[in-house]
């Protein structure tokens, strides 16, 4: 074989891989129709920030709703109370954020200024905003577990400990 039919080779056989060592959908048994989770998915559900942590806008929010249903098997009920309940956190979390993008103006500007008076208005109004923020996050978390049957809450805490 030539040197260029051997660059060839590698290509051939990644992109064949899957129907020399995988199984499709067709072949797959009827009651294993799970959705996949990654590794990753379920580490971010296992870290402490999990339980204040809300998704920053619709698109993620989807996402964190499609994984979140995959791993809990949430009902289409509960995943409308869920949407609606994280509706409501992302647009607090959307005008604190505002704040505090304006706070840290502020305390930029104070800074400049070598103004210690407003140095330290603006370093606690930065305080309590993400106190408000972390405060938002977790209610909304502490809602959704609300929303859970015994069996998902118990799964979810096999992931958190």
């Amino acid at each position: 074989m030539t040197r260029r039919a051997w660059v060839g080779v590698p290509a051939v056989v990644a992109l064949s891989g899957h129907r020399m060592f995988g199984q499709d959908q067709a072949s797959a048994p009827a009651g294993a129709s799970s959705p996949h989770i990654s590794k990753k998915s379920l580490i971010k559900y296992s870290r402490l920030k999990a339980a204040y942590e809300i998704p920053k806008n619709a698109t993620k929010q989807a996402k964190h709703f499609a994984k979140l249903g995959a791993l809990l098997s949430l009902t289409p009920a509960q995943q409308q109370q869920a949407t609606s309940i994280f509706d409501g956190a992302v647009s607090t979390r959307v005008s604190l954020h505002n704040s505090l993008k304006a706070a840290h103006q502020t305390l930029s500007q104070a800074v400049q200024n070598n103004d210690s008076s407003a140095i330290n208005q603006a370093a606690t109004l930065i305080g309590n905003l993400r106190m408000q923020e972390i405060q938002n996050g977790a209610t909304a978390n502490a809602a959704l577990l609300q929303v859970l049957t015994p069996d998902q809450k118990a799964n979810l805490a096999k992931f958190q400990s």
